[in-house]
């Protein structure tokens, strides 16, 4: 909602200085402490509240909504002390720094959610089996529903500050607040149901029920905080910047191979680039070292660029790539290939090498198999043709 949008960075901007760098490693963190104290705090405030309103009602279902809370809490700490480490400097054993605690606040936060939850369930288990009466006066759900609003705004609060640095611990954060809704409503309609109906188990059915979303959560953030430090792939919007950003520095003809470390504060990025060998070996070397610093620049990291030099096709040459085009639509797994060369053993007979491209769902364990495989084939559709070397591109680069 863009009138939303604007008062969150009305608000934000007050509190996080240089607000629109979103690409400073600095500025990102203040983004990350600035979203965990204002959680900190509104959490604080609603959790007394509810606690007092599950104490005084002896309800088991508002005191679990309260404990869920404490998992926020959690989290929120976990957020804010993150970020302030991520913002410390290289160290001789931390080459890379320290942005990688980012990807272990979700982690932690999904141990806290799994402890919680058993114990709720224990204590809603008891109410089910041995209920006692639940002390319930007409302000409970109004003012339990008021807390709902709050922490709604909360949420999506968060959330505009997490999608503008593409941070997924931030992300996590409002997506754990957003699910505070479904709780809440939940203990609410528990609560009237059971005292209308004159059900006090009710309450601890409820409590059953948060409990178990408390055990999914933990699963669920615990999956996601794990990709990121085993190596997640990035974007593929991310990788087309990084091919723009390199094709626009005068004489990279094209990208491909490009490898990307994400450490959280910044990147270390790796590619191979395509240069005519018309520039010679020193211009060559001239233009790879200007992508490298273009690149540096543009994504506050490090990059190596190896350069490929591009031949001059012959009409020979070129006559042998349309033939080798005409194979590769033989194999659907396929996707493209890179560093086309010719190479000659004797006048008759000729090499060719290539890097190979290939679907995404193809397994490793099949490239060897497709490599032999396209070798026999090209040999058998190419005349003077005596062997062929591929490269199957892995996983990691694009």
């Amino acid at each position: 909602m863009p009138a939303l949008d604007k008062t969150n960075k009305a608000i934000a901007s007050q509190f996080i200085k240089n607000f629109d760098d979103v690409f400073n490693n600095h500025v990102r963190a203040k983004y990350g402490i600035f979203a965990g104290w204002i959680s900190i705090t509104a959490i604080v405030v609603l959790f007394i509240i509810k606690m007092g309103l599950g104490i005084r009602a002896g309800s088991i279902s508002v005191v679990a909504n309260a404990f869920h809370l404490l998992s926020h809490l959690a989290n929120s700490v976990i957020l804010l002390v993150s970020f302030r480490m991520a913002t410390r400097p290289a160290t001789a054993k931390t080459p890379y720094g320290h942005g990688r605690m980012e990807h272990v606040a979700p982690l932690i936060m999904s141990i806290f959610l799994f402890v919680s939850g058993i114990q709720i369930a224990e204590q809603s288990l008891h109410q089910v089996l041995q209920p006692h009466e639940v002390h319930y006066w007409n302000a409970l759900p109004w003012i339990l529903l008021a807390t709902i609003i709050i922490k709604q705004w909360l949420a999506q609060f968060i959330k505009y500050l997490g999608k503008r640095v593409e941070s997924h611990a931030i992300l996590a954060n409002a997506f754990h607040q957003t699910i505070e809704a479904v709780m809440s409503l939940t203990v609410i309609a528990g609560l009237v149901a059971g005292h209308y109906f004159h059900k006090p188990e009710v309450d601890g059915y409820i409590g059953i029920l948060v409990s178990l979303w408390l055990l999914y959560m933990g699963f669920s953030h615990g999956r996601e905080a794990i990709v990121p430090l085993l190596g997640k792939a990035p974007s593929q919007e991310f990788i087309q910047k990084i091919r723009e950003a390199a094709k626009s520095v005068d004489g990279v003809e094209d990208v491909h191979e490009i490898i990307v470390h994400d450490y959280g504060t910044m990147y270390t990025i790796s590619l191979h680039l395509e240069i005519p060998e018309k520039f010679g070996p020193i211009e060559i070397h001239d233009i790879t070292e200007r992508c490298e610093a273009k690149l540096r620049v543009t994504f506050r990291g490090e990059t190596i660029a190896h350069s490929d030099p591009l031949l001059e096709l012959t009409p020979e040459i070129q006559a042998i790539e349309d033939r080798f085009k005409k194979v590769l639509e033989e194999f659907p797994e396929i996707t493209g290939y890179h560093d086309f060369r010719v190479v000659a053993e004797s006048k008759k007979m000729k090499i060719i090498v290539a890097d190979i491209d290939t679907a995404e769902k193809l397994p490793e364990s099949e490239f060897d198999r497709l490599a032999k495989k396209l070798n026999v084939k090209c040999i058998e559709k190419i005349p003077d043709i005596a062997y062929c070397s591929f490269y199957i591109t892995p996983k990691y680069a694009y």
